[in-house]
């Protein structure tokens, strides 16, 4: 009686979360495509696809995962923009179906250039709805862990290709994406409902009520008033943010949507700045050989676990203790990290100092500034960019989002080995530290906590209208 009473009060929250277990097939998907060249190519080459494949091809084939990441928004963002999230995550996972399924049946390089094309396709729309779609469906007091969970794991996937990907054939590991790329798409079909946010904005007032109700958290019949009152107060904001035009101008327009778009864009631009993925590209070259206790490739493996484990952790305290002092901590801990490293290669590059006792310093630095990354920065623009903006311009700021990061770490992971052969690698290190640090700075100047706040309470304070009425407390946090 007292099991099916906890029910009863927390259907909605059930729901949103084997919602967000159901989505997050996808992103794991994604880890998959992430990390699938680093035992595919050696694979091809053996001939292990049935065909010859020239180490030209290989560039190529690799190549088009993140052109067609890229792409995606620039020649498809028109269309997905008009569908429903839920459509955009079906879509999503028919397009990883298409590229494995190429992958297993291909006859040739130009099979797998299409397959890895039509991958990045499917990457591109899984950072952009993805995090929108939790912000809208999920409740304020679980929100940002749902948000944490979905981008977590990414990293998850990754993991589960590099180390069992290593103890089966070609063929399998191919298999088992495919595999999972269909169970995503029936999982999503039958248990993901549309965001009461995307029917409103679709003018279907009585599929939103519907929505709002199959993720509203509580069943208990003295709160269907609240329930009523939540679901008044998100039609009338979602009707006041679609009186705005939805572009990528609009993100400029207004002082609230100028004052999220700078948080969002600086944040993002700064998680790629922070050196992410020249760590994780040149982390296992760059770290000092010697015949201590360290090493490059065992460490860099820790590192990879590290950062799954801290974005685990990331879960359990961005609800608790709020984004604004983690993205502070954790900014300012990848800059320790970093300078801790910049520090030990000056000293080694730029004077006489002996640093045959000090070799594994950059070690420790490294381990802290993955363990402060995975703790909150990892996650923090992605969880912001679907808090800060109303409706019109969601989706657009995701895509801005989702730019930032991939522009910024392209950027940073480009210039790292010229910077690091004409400077030093201190002078790379030292860059990354100065860009944490500024990171740190900004989050505590001018970043504002939105943890347990509605979507309309959020969009309240950033363009400092009144609210119509009092929030109840167990509000479907799919208020805007």
């Amino acid at each position: 009686m007292i099991q099916t009473a906890w029910l009863s009060a927390n259907k909605g929250y059930l729901r949103q979360i084997l919602v967000c277990c159901a989505v997050s097939i996808l992103p794991f998907v994604y880890g998959l495509v992430q990390t699938w060249p680093n035992l595919a190519i050696e694979e091809i080459l053996k001939g292990e696809a049935g065909f010859a494949v020239d180490p030209e091809d290989i560039a190529v084939i690799v190549s088009m995962v993140t052109l067609g990441e890229f792409l995606m928004p620039i020649l498809f963002g028109f269309v997905l923009v008009r569908l429903g999230r839920k459509t955009n995550m079906l879509l999503n996972a028919l397009i990883y179906a298409v590229a494995w399924a190429l992958i297993i049946f291909a006859r040739s390089p130009f099979w797998l250039i299409a397959a890895n094309f039509a991958a990045g396709l499917g990457c591109g729309i899984i950072l952009i709805i993805g995090p929108i779609y939790m912000a809208e469906i999920a409740d304020s007091k679980i929100r940002g862990a749902l948000i944490s969970v979905y981008i977590t794991v990414i990293a998850i996937g990754q993991i589960f290709m590099t180390s069992v990907g290593i103890f089966i054939s070609y063929f399998d590991m191919n298999l088992i994406a495919l595999i999972l790329s269909i169970v995503a798409f029936f999982c999503i079909l039958i248990i993901a409902v549309e965001s009461p946010s995307w029917h409103l904005i679709d003018n279907d007032e009585v599929k939103a009520e519907e929505s709002f109700n199959y993720y509203w958290n509580t069943g208990e019949e003295a709160d269907r008033p609240q329930a009523g009152e939540a679901l008044a107060e998100l039609k009338e904001t979602v009707k006041l943010e679609m009186e705005s035009s939805s572009s990528y101008l609009e993100l400029f327009r207004t002082p609230s949507n100028i004052r999220a778009s700078i948080i969002v864009i600086t944040l993002s631009f700064f998680q790629g700045a922070s050196g992410i993925v020249a760590v994780f590209t040149y982390g296992s070259t760059t770290l000092p050989r010697y015949d201590g206790f360290w090493k490059p490739y065992p460490t860099m493996a820790l590192v990879s676990a590290l950062n799954l484990v801290f974005n685990l952790v990331s879960i359990a305290l961005i609800d608790k203790l709020g984004r604004r002092p983690l993205s502070i901590v954790s900014n300012a801990g990848d800059a320790i990290g970093t300078g801790i490293v910049a520090v030990y290669f000056f000293l080694e590059q730029n004077t006489e100092w002996d640093t045959t006792n000090i070799k594994w310093l950059p070690y420790i630095g490294m381990i802290l500034y993955i363990s402060s990354y995975g703790g909150a920065m990892a996650v923090i623009p992605h969880i912001l960019v679907g808090e800060l903006f109303p409706a019109n311009v969601r989706y657009h700021a995701s895509v801005v989002s989702v730019i930032c990061i991939a522009g910024s770490c392209a950027l940073f992971n480009y210039i790292y080995l010229g910077v690091s052969r004409a400077v030093g690698v201190a002078a790379m290190f030292a860059i990354f530290t100065v860009c944490s640090f500024a990171a740190a700075v900004f989050s505590w100047l001018y970043v504002f906590e939105t943890k347990n706040m509605s979507l309309s309470e959020i969009q309240a304070i950033m363009t400092g209208r009144q609210r119509t009425g009092s929030r109840p407390s167990h509000e479907l946090n799919d208020l805007s």
